[in-house]
């Protein structure tokens, strides 16, 4: 089962996000740019997520640079928390199996 996330900007387009068992894929459509799609492993995601201004940043573990970026409360706060929270989840369990831990 995939958790999915729109979010939309006025000046920056939308953004679609499906969090999927082991990566991510997100998809942004832009007015003048077209559209987009972006797959990410969970493995290689910091679950410690940063804020940065009016963004929520997920970085890489090995990398500097947000590999996906959210804007913070947005559709909701409800389904962007519970997201977030999902998000945090599945890259700790990935990142587990892909080490070889143990919970």
């Amino acid at each position: 089962m995939a958790h999915k996330l729109v979010q939309k900007h006025l000046l920056h387009g939308k953004q679609t996000l499906e969090l999927h068992d082991d990566f991510i894929k997100v998809t942004t459509h832009r007015r003048w740019k077209g559209k987009k799609t972006l797959d990410i492993e969970l493995a290689m995601l910091n679950p410690e997520p940063v804020i940065n201004h009016s963004r929520l940043n997920f970085h890489s573990r090995v990398k500097c640079g947000a590999l996906i970026s959210l804007y913070l409360n947005k559709p909701n706060a409800r389904e962007f928390n519970a997201f977030v929270e999902a998000i945090t989840a599945k890259a700790k369990t990935q990142f587990d199996v892909f080490a070889g831990l143990k919970n």
